[in-house]
């Protein structure tokens, strides 16, 4: 959890406080219009963000290029495992989850049927499919570009 305390020198329960007051007055002010632009404005700091990490990643110096490590066994040992019997639980619960959704979901159902038309809920939805692969390319990054600080080679 993050120690707003540490930020900004105020209390957790504070900093809750203030972000749920925030939320209610620009709710009551602004309506529905007023969250979906938050929602926009929201989208948008964290492609931004997202795609403003990756060049300092790729230039750390404790990064290794990620080609050589995807093809190099010392990089993929740890990531290679054994299906056990005592892990199907979790593993028919991960399936469970991407075949047929997770919390995620009823907000992407929520905005689809809040539409006023068919076609913006299909817009909305072309407009999603373009996006999330757009938005998941940094994450991949991010988490496959440190390996030599986890392996290191020597």
């Amino acid at each position: 959890m993050l120690k707003w305390s540490t930020i900004m020198d105020i209390s957790s329960s504070l900093a809750v406080s203030v972000s749920a007051a925030v939320a209610i007055i620009y709710t009551l002010l602004g309506g529905l219009y007023s969250v979906a632009y938050t929602d926009v404005i929201q989208l948008n700091f964290m492609a931004f963000s997202l795609w403003l990490c990756v060049p300092f990643i790729l230039s750390s110096p404790t990064s290794t290029n990620i080609t050589v490590a995807a093809v190099t066994e010392l990089y993929q040992k740890p990531w290679i495992g054994k299906l056990e019997l005592k892990d199907a639980g979790c593993w028919v619960d991960d399936l469970l989850l991407l075949s047929i959704g997770g919390l995620c979901y009823q907000a992407f159902y929520q905005r689809i049927l809040s539409t006023a038309t068919d076609a913006q809920a299909k817009i909305t939805c072309y407009a999603g499919a373009v996006l999330c692969p757009i938005l998941a390319i940094p994450s991949l990054i991010i988490g496959a570009d440190p390996l030599s600080q986890w392996f290191p080679t020597d």
